[in-house]
């Protein structure tokens, strides 16, 4: 028996008290970022890669070459600081 995808799934539940708070605390941190040179991307998985935003341009004319990725670019330039890993999926998407 195959799934019809074509219909709804399951409904939205409104955050629990705890996820709130927890988001809540997680924002108030990145509020509190001592610095303006951080950049951060994912891939699409639990990770996101923070890079040197210093090396913005530098990055963009390799993007421009056509020739390399954004993570390939960042790690070209020798930016890349650290990997953060999230408690869930981060996914990549555009748009």
């Amino acid at each position: 028996m195959s799934r019809d995808r074509s219909t709804a799934g399951p409904k939205k539940k409104p955050l629990t008290k705890a996820e709130r708070d927890w988001l809540s605390k997680l924002q108030s941190v990145l509020d509190e970022c001592p610095s303006d040179r951080l950049g951060a991307y994912t891939i699409g998985d639990p990770y996101i890669q923070i890079y040197d935003a210093r090396f913005e341009y530098q990055i963009n004319d390799q993007l421009s070459s056509g020739n390399v990725d954004f993570c390939s670019a960042v790690f070209k330039m020798e930016a890349e600081l650290i990997t953060v890993r999230m408690p869930f999926c981060v996914h990549s998407t555009a748009g």
